[in-house]
């Protein structure tokens, strides 16, 4: 799913005119050009039933928009929710059920003196093996 997701979201031409390709999991690489974009899969819930697992998952994705303005920030985010909010589709070799904003937030830090601000999306995502 994580590979998947990343091809997504950089097939997007509204969320790549602003980070490039600066979509990574886990960590932004330090001292990066930003607006970056980092994606944290909280949790993956697996569903199951009397015959044993169905391959459908739910996860919980935060998706973090870093930059040095409030602004780019929110407007990195804004892009990917209006990317992926309500939407289904196949990213080989992933089926995508449904992606939910669930939650927004806004944050901000220093870096030596340097404001860095962040929005983060909470994302559910539902997905499958498209094989």
């Amino acid at each position: 799913m994580e590979e998947a997701l990343v091809a997504y979201l950089l097939g997007q031409a509204g969320i790549t005119a602003l980070v490039s390709d600066r979509i990574t999991w886990g960590r932004r690489a330090q001292g990066g050009t930003l607006p970056a974009i980092v994606l944290h899969r909280i949790d993956g819930n697996r569903d199951y039933h009397l015959g044993g697992a169905s391959g459908l998952v739910a996860s919980r994705v935060q998706v973090d928009c870093w930059a040095a303005t409030f602004a780019d920030a929110k407007r990195a985010a804004r892009a990917v929710e209006a990317s992926v909010s309500g939407t289904h589709f196949v990213q080989d070799p992933i089926r995508f059920d449904a992606i939910l904003v669930v939650d927004e937030r806004d944050d901000s830090d220093d870096l030596n003196g340097t404001p860095l601000f962040r929005t983060s999306l909470d994302l559910a995502v539902h997905h499958a093996s498209a094989i």
